[in-house]
């Protein structure tokens, strides 16, 4: 099989970033379920993410360079990583932001499944770009690389293949063998993950099978691929006696804790959410971003940027709703912006100067949210009285859209068109009855975006809802959700981009303005990064709940949105709605410069 893509470092920086997006999910799960402050999971994640991408390259780099890296302004090129430095430089961050928060095993038991999936979603990356080949094989599943290709190069400076070959000779798939392995891996330990009783032992017994399962993998794998020296002793690499040592000094460490010592040496304090826990957190990973940003590519930054924002915005968020920071509100806000400032300084705009493109869009949403219905109304002395029904609704909606993108100086024109469907189930929550409804819709719509103002309009057909506190002319509570063919929407900006604006919004939102209709009133800004890039704070009406959320651009052809709502909680049946998330990923092509 031949190895043959359009730039394969593309789908590498994908999949890398896709790896931690999933250690990001699992865990974020887990944590909600246990209901541990989002900000602070995803600032244990920030730190997390942070330790294993330094990790992965300071390992490689000579110690003595190290501290030209720390304190030199100047770009550092240095192309190798290590999975081992992540893990190990990755567990130091976990062990510390895990004392620092306190999170109880669960979060633990979760990171010590999850990172083995997550190096096994990295390794596809890895397999199309062509890094950390395997050795020659004639095996009818052994694939080729392409001319240029890390494998080609290897084996014609060694001489196995002429300069002018195509194709390298057929090797090894290591990448995918790893990948099914740290898979099973993963599936291992989290099956096993309640036989141990410890709280760091899960840990110590995913690090034992992986760093074996490294030690199996060094014997099919290629030598001119190792980021280290290859030394042999008794025919075997030196890596692989250091992993081996390692993997049994680890197992006998996992041995004596679990089973002998009477005391647990990484105890867990009860979990209590401190905000002056997070703001130091916060400033000393902001600070480690910026000495540490002339080593790190845009992809590993961002790895981290997707969790350290969102967390900043949040404890952002907690400030101004806690009563108790009234008088601290304008110091602490001016401390979180240094995040914000050290990822303005770090993250470089787009590289092409494009006036015109083609865009896709593929997303969903999900979460829970409240209406409140008023029925069968009585005329009496002080007026007409109703009865009140509180309406929970779950939904799952997913979309795709097409758009047409034309840019000149500081004005952007767009058309375009959205298509959503899902389901929602509402339930009634005095008599527990449920009922399930599907909802489509098509949407056109037009958005014209100035230097100072912003202005769009468009519509919905289809099956459409529109939830609000709704009057019923009858006692027939079922008339209570009302279903549109057709409904409008409206955006209006005021302000620069660039700087802060304001703006309103009646729909215009991806995937889908559903599950139902709402107006949104936020504030925002890109931080002079952009058109592209955005961070928004605002209220949506008529839930009265607020939302978080944040575009960006990962390459010059793929960017995301991502929007955070807060819990709304429903005080007369003391019943709480989930957050809800909104994302979607955009694609672009045909460019024109002109």
């Amino acid at each position: 099989m031949e190895v043959s893509v359009v730039n394969p470092l593309f789908y590498f920086k994908l999949f890398y970033v896709l790896a931690f997006l999933f250690i990001c999910f699992a865990v974020l799960y887990q944590g909600i379920k246990r209901g541990y402050q989002i900000q602070s999971i995803l600032l244990m994640l920030s730190t997390i993410t942070l330790f294993t991408v330094i990790g992965t390259r300071l390992v490689t780099i000579p110690v003595e360079e190290w501290i030209q890296i720390i304190f030199s302004n100047a770009e550092v090129i240095y192309d190798n990583r290590s999975a081992l430095g992540g893990l190990l430089f990755g567990l130091v961050g976990l062990i510390i932001s895990q004392r620092l928060l306190g999170f109880h095993k669960p979060i633990l038991d979760v990171y010590a499944w999850a990172v083995p999936v997550g190096l096994g979603i990295q390794k596809i990356g890895c397999f199309i770009n062509g890094c950390c080949f395997g050795k020659p094989s004639e095996l009818f599943w052994a694939v080729h690389y392409p001319h240029g290709s890390q494998a080609h190069y290897s084996q014609w400076v060694s001489g196995f293949i002429n300069q002018d070959e195509a194709f390298s000779m057929s090797v090894h798939p290591v990448q995918l063998y790893e990948t099914i392995g740290l898979f099973l891996l993963g599936f291992t330990i989290w099956r096993t993950r309640y036989y141990w009783k410890k709280n760091l032992s899960v840990l110590l017994f995913s690090m034992v099978l992986f760093l074996f399962f490294r030690f199996l993998i060094e014997f099919i794998r290629d030598p001119a691929s190792s980021q280290f020296e290859v030394i042999y002793t008794y025919g075997i690499k030196n890596l692989q006696w250091m992993l081996l040592i390692i993997a049994f000094l680890v197992a006998l460490t996992l041995f004596i804790y679990e089973k002998y010592l009477k005391w647990d040496t990484v105890k867990v304090r009860k979990y209590n959410y401190n905000l002056k826990v997070d703001l130091i957190l916060t400033i000393l990973l902001s600070f480690i971003i910026y000495i540490f940003s002339n080593l790190l590519t845009q992809y590993e930054l961002l790895s981290v940027w997707i969790k350290f924002i969102p967390a900043t915005l949040l404890t952002l968020y907690y400030i101004f709703r806690k009563s108790e920071y009234t008088i601290y509100r304008l110091a602490l806000s001016i401390l979180l912006f240094i995040p914000i400032f050290v990822f303005a300084q770090t993250y470089e705009k787009d590289s092409l100067t494009t006036k015109k493109f083609r865009q896709l869009d593929i997303g969903g949403s999900f979460g829970d949210f409240y209406n409140e219905v008023l029925y069968n109304p009585r005329s009496g002395e002080c007026g007409t009285s109703y009865d009140h029904e509180y309406l929970k609704n779950s939904y799952n909606i997913g979309g795709i859209g097409y758009s047409q993108v034309t840019r000149k100086g500081s004005k952007e024109n767009t058309f375009g068109v959205n298509l959503h469907g899902g389901n929602i189930k509402t339930t009634r929550l005095s008599t527990g009855d449920v009922e399930s409804n599907f909802t489509f819709g098509l949407n056109p719509f037009y958005k014209h975006e100035g230097k100072w103002l912003g202005i769009g309009a468009g519509f919905q057909l289809g099956n459409l809802r529109k939830n609000t506190t709704d009057k019923v002319k009858s006692g027939d509570l079922s008339k209570a959700i009302k279903k549109h063919f057709i409904l409008p929407e409206f955006y209006l900006r005021l302000g620069r981009r660039d700087w802060f604006d304001i703006d309103y919004n009646y729909g215009f939102l991806m995937p889908s303005a559903f599950p139902t209709t709402y107006s949104r009133v936020s504030m925002g800004s890109s931080f002079g990064l952009g058109p592209d890039y955005n961070l928004r704070y605002g209220k949506i009406y008529p839930i009265n709940s607020d939302f978080i959320s944040a575009r960006a651009m990962l390459t010059d052809h793929i960017g995301v949105n991502l929007m955070y709502v807060l819990k709304e909680k429903n005080r007369v049946y003391n019943d709480e709605a989930s957050s809800k998330i909104l994302f979607s990923i955009n694609y672009r092509f045909d460019f024109k410069t002109n």
